[in-house]
């Protein structure tokens, strides 16, 4: 995202904001200062997934189109935009947490040297947001980044919809299309009490007596769908659905650990990449995988390892552990514009920002983002779209300041 010198600049030119631009973006023509548009955008590359109210996305396949994205504030509206091709770097993450120290207070730290981690693609210069509230543009190893997970509401027809196919990609089984109705059909064995709480979300449930004596057994819901939910992830549902989704799923294949965090163990290896980005959607963040060496099972040999992914509900952080310039060819970068927050999630949980160095360094705070100028000095963009055209950009300072009558005390 780009910002904009305001109507305070004209005629003060203070050269603070100058100093401190990272990609030096900022030129002076006779009466203010201008800012390249198009240089001063640090941001990511086009595979990298952000967090929608949709799931997660590219910036590529959201490339000019509204949406609504993470923020520590729930979801806000923005927009993707394309800007000019940058060299990247390779970020690696992994998280940590809140813990206290042998003086009383409290530290972030990795718990057991964990190895896990996410990679992101980025301009090294991109801003982002720091664990203690700070922002830097030049992010290093050792810094911590906040994570964010959403909140999201359980209550609704969307999340019960979510709990039952949740329930049916855990342990549940695909039955037929019957031909009547065109639906598939699917059954879910009910066994024990985490998943017999769901009982009420069928709207029919069967009870074999053949099953009752397995202990634990609430019944066998059934259920009906245009799909068949075995083999669908809910990519592109809203977060009610998802949330539902991934309950149900730990319901049928998690086991419960501490602190309300969950294991999650399963042989579909592409599905838990999947949950791995997308789980802060559901309230939750993954902090570790692994994978089982023996393939024995009681059935005989699974044809898969089985896998498994730790998700927490706890606060976390993610602290930087590398950071790698890449010596490849430059490529375009995109970036979520979040008109009052200037801020959102990348896939995983990762809390980022825009880049903004010069904006607290401007002594007559004329500098704003494009989404947060204020609406009376919305000619101000025209002026600084104008670069690098000096003749236009004189002329169209001088027109604005005579209009107004702009009279600016230089500063001293």
């Amino acid at each position: 995202m780009t910002y904009i010198i305001a109507e305070p600049c004209i005629d003060i030119k203070d050269r603070s904001c100058v100093d401190v631009c990272p990609v030096d973006c900022i030129h002076e023509f006779e009466r203010i200062l201008i800012i390249d548009p198009e240089e001063c955008i640090d941001c990511f590359a086009p595979t990298e997934q952000l967090i929608t109210s949709h799931g997660l996305r590219t910036f590529a396949e959201l490339e000019d189109r509204s949406c609504r994205v993470l923020t520590d504030d729930g979801f806000k509206p923005a927009v993707v935009k394309r800007f000019r091709r940058r060299p990247l770097a390779k970020i690696a993450f992994a998280p940590a947490f809140e813990e206290r120290d042998r003086y009383g207070g409290t530290r972030l730290t990795m718990r057991n040297i964990s190895r896990f981690r996410r990679t992101v693609w980025a301009t090294p210069t991109h801003g982002w947001v720091l664990a203690d509230g700070q922002k830097t543009n030049s992010l290093g190893v050792g810094q911590f980044v906040p994570a964010v997970r959403s909140t999201p509401k359980r209550d609704g027809e969307t999340y019960r919809l979510g709990v039952l196919h949740g329930l049916v990609y855990g342990d549940g089984s695909w039955n037929k299309v019957e031909i009547r109705s065109g639906e598939h059909l699917h059954y879910v064995q009910l066994y024990g009490e985490r998943v017999a709480r769901f009982c009420d979300f069928f709207e029919q449930l069967n009870f074999s007596p053949g099953l009752d004596i397995h202990p634990g057994y609430a019944g066998t819901g059934v259920v009906r769908s245009c799909l068949n939910l075995k083999k669908l992830l809910p990519e592109t549902a809203d977060t009610e659905y998802i949330t539902g989704f991934v309950d149900g799923w730990l319901a049928a294949d998690g086991d419960p650990v501490k602190a309300g965090s969950w294991r999650l163990r399963s042989i579909d290896h592409e599905a838990l990449s999947w949950l791995e980005q997308a789980a802060p959607i559901a309230g939750y963040v993954a902090v570790g995988s692994g994978e089982e060496g023996s393939l024995e099972a009681n059935f005989g040999v699974r044809s898969r390892a089985i896998r498994w992914l730790y998700l927490a509900t706890r606060e976390t952080y993610w602290r930087v552990m590398r950071v790698e310039p890449q010596e490849f060819d430059d490529a375009d970068t995109f970036c979520a514009v979040v008109p009052g927050k200037h801020e959102f999630t990348l896939a995983g949980g990762i809390a980022t920002g825009n880049c903004g160095a010069c904006e607290p360094e401007c002594p007559v705070e004329a500098i704003f983002p494009e989404d947060a100028l204020p609406d009376k000095w919305n000619a101000f963009v025209e002026i600084n779209y104008a670069f690098p055209d000096p003749a236009k950009i004189n002329a169209l300072t001088d027109t604005y300041a005579t209009e107004h009558d702009v009279q600016n005390e230089p500063l001293e």
